[in-house]
């Protein structure tokens, strides 16, 4: 799923970016949304690259790093999400190496 700029070739986070040969105990995640954030970012399918989906005016903020597991694909046509624990925000498509502790049985959207 290669397209080019000019004439460089990118890569797309979501089909490119390999889990990791750990998973499922330690895989890898692309974050969009840092930690403190108050710019909502969506992952734009066909192209990889972030759009801005909305800005929060209030005091709400992201209160963690996240993300999505590269080459998964989840009910609601996403990549599954995750919420990365740490003290410190991430730039957003930057790749992590985590750990899983859990998981929210609400899911999202329930499309």
């Amino acid at each position: 799923s290669f397209f080019t700029v000019g004439s460089a070739p990118m890569s797309h986070p979501w089909h490119d970016v390999d889990v990791g040969d750990k998973a499922p105990e330690e895989f890898n995640v692309v974050v969009y949304l840092s930690k403190g954030s108050k710019v909502k970012y969506e992952l734009d399918k066909k192209t990889g690259l972030l759009r801005v989906d909305r800005i929060l005016y209030s005091s709400v903020m992201y209160p963690a790093n996240y993300g999505f597991i590269p080459q998964t694909y989840h009910l609601d046509h996403d990549p599954l999400d995750i919420l990365v624990l740490m003290q410190e925000p991430v730039v957003p498509m930057s790749i992590l190496r985590v750990k899983f502790i859990g998981r929210d049985e609400h899911g999202g959207s329930g499309r």
